[in-house]
């Protein structure tokens, strides 16, 4: 094996076990409870779920955090969708599997509670089950807002809480 290669597995292990994984505390759990009312993310869910099915992508872009909205113009937000439904299919029927509490996390200090949504999802592609629609909410500027959904797959296994 070249003494390259070698080094830089070694320099990952090194990095991997030096990154210290998030733990939820009880206390951000309640507050993500408190921060984000399950009934008003669910609406939100469910009008987001309507918008990506019907392909109304201005209801879909308008339902997104500020942040996210700053980020991706009409077109690049267009563009993100399209390779997605390219990927997956349309989403033709959803079914609720779960949600969770936790943060949502990333540069310049971004730290917000979330509650993410799990929806088992028959798509133009594939059947239910094989492809899950996630959907995370956050507070944003006073109300609910996503901060991003995906269609996602588990080539190694679907989690027992998902079936």
């Amino acid at each position: 094996m070249p003494t390259n290669r070698i080094l830089t597995i070694a320099l990952l292990i090194v990095l991997v076990g030096c990154v210290k994984a998030p733990i939820i505390t009880s206390s951000e759990q309640t507050e993500a409870d408190k921060a984000i009312n399950h009934e008003q993310a669910r609406k939100l869910c469910d009008s987001i779920v309507r918008n990506l099915q019907s392909d109304d992508r201005a209801g879909l872009r308008n339902s997104m955090a500020t942040g996210f909205r700053d980020y991706h113009d009409d077109a690049s937000f267009s563009l993100v969708v399209d390779e997605m439904l390219s990927a997956y299919g349309k989403p033709l029927e959803v079914e609720y599997r779960m949600d969770e509490l936790g943060r949502k996390t990333g540069s310049g200090n971004y730290d917000k509670p979330m509650r993410k949504f799990w929806f088992a999802t028959r798509t133009s592609k594939y059947e239910k089950g094989i492809v899950f629609l996630t959907v995370e909410v956050v507070p944003d500027e006073g109300h609910l807002a996503s901060s991003g959904f995906a269609m996602v797959t588990f080539p190694m296994g679907i989690p027992p809480s998902l079936k």
